[in-house]
């Protein structure tokens, strides 16, 4: 299973390159008595991949490391803090489990802090904090650690980041991805496929992706509707996919799109229309060719009915 990696947006070079000052700033700006190392450390770490020496603790370092999903500047959020925890948490499996779940705790509580607040900068924790909570999702595929509980935490916090963000900028200039959609999106794809998912769980899935797309108030153009179609494909290819949902969804979207065009034109109720079609769009090219699983087949014909009810 391949990671979404901010690599492709920020090479660790340009993170050993641009994040000097950032990084500094925060390392002068810890409580004092807090552990931390200093800028060359990290930059050392950077540069040998985050590879640990055998038997080392990883977990003063995630906690560390942690402090910098909030920063403003792409090359240490991106570059440095989620390399390091996609090393060392998905990539090495450097954590246990009771380790596992203090990050899983404290990042749910960052993904939390500020949420609904106007835009702003407290969205790169937020976003960033949720972006991590994918890697814990993506880790528990490779090795189960989490039971029903953390399950049922993990969707309700990536729902709660769909439904309470207001800050929906994809790429800020100057800052780099803020991207709150597309992170909580990458979230529910993870979870989507742990094995003890429920049914009540996925339709829980589907329907907050569906209100998130028929409210934002814009049509997403930073490829957040094709992230969020792969968290979908996840819930749709389980062998006990609950798929009545996406029906319903489709259904309602029909009505809608007949709706609006029996009336006079309306740019929001437009833009709400075409979010939720693009998305499911992406979705529907996510899924050609596959008839297996049962929820495939089933979804596809969903699809298909919508679109041949929207043309």
């Amino acid at each position: 299973m391949r990671l979404y990696a901010p690599t492709l947006r920020c090479r660790r070079t340009r993170a050993l390159r641009l994040g000097l000052i950032a990084l500094a700033t925060l390392l002068a700006a810890a409580p004092a008595g807090a552990e931390s190392h200093d800028r060359a450390y990290w930059y050392a770490l950077a540069a040998r991949h985050y590879a640990l020496p055998a038997g080392a603790d990883a977990e003063p370092l995630v906690d560390e490391v942690v402090g910098f999903l909030g920063a403003t500047d792409p090359a240490l959020r991106d570059g440095i803090a989620y390399e390091a925890l996609a090393t060392w948490v998905y990539q090495d499996m450097r954590l246990a489990p009771p380790a596992l779940e203090r990050l899983r705790a404290r990042l749910e509580a960052d993904a939390r802090q500020g949420l609904g607040e106007p835009e702003g900068d407290g969205t790169f924790r937020r976003s960033f904090s949720v972006l991590a909570l994918s890697v814990l999702a993506a880790a528990n595929l490779k090795h189960p650690w989490l039971d029903d509980r953390g399950v049922e935490s993990l969707v309700a916090v990536g729902c709660d980041a769909l439904a309470g963000e207001r800050d929906l900028r994809g790429y800020v200039p100057g800052k780099g991805w803020a991207h709150a959609t597309a992170h909580a999106a990458d979230l529910l794809k993870y979870v989507g496929r742990a094995p003890n998912l429920s049914a009540v769980q996925q339709a829980t899935i589907i329907r907050c992706i569906a209100t998130r797309l028929r409210t934002a108030g814009q049509v997403f153009v930073y490829g957040e509707d094709q992230r969020l179609a792969a968290a979908l494909a996840s819930v749709l290819r389980r062998p006990d996919a609950a798929v009545q949902p996406l029906r319903e969804w489709c259904e309602s979207l029909a009505r809608e799109h007949q709706t609006f065009w029996d009336g006079p034109f309306s740019v929001g109720g437009y833009v709400a229309l075409r979010t939720q079609l693009n998305a499911l769009a992406e979705l529907q090219a996510e899924l050609e060719g596959e008839e297996q699983p049962a929820g495939v087949a089933a979804a596809r014909e969903a699809l298909r009915r919508l679109r041949r009810a929207t043309r």
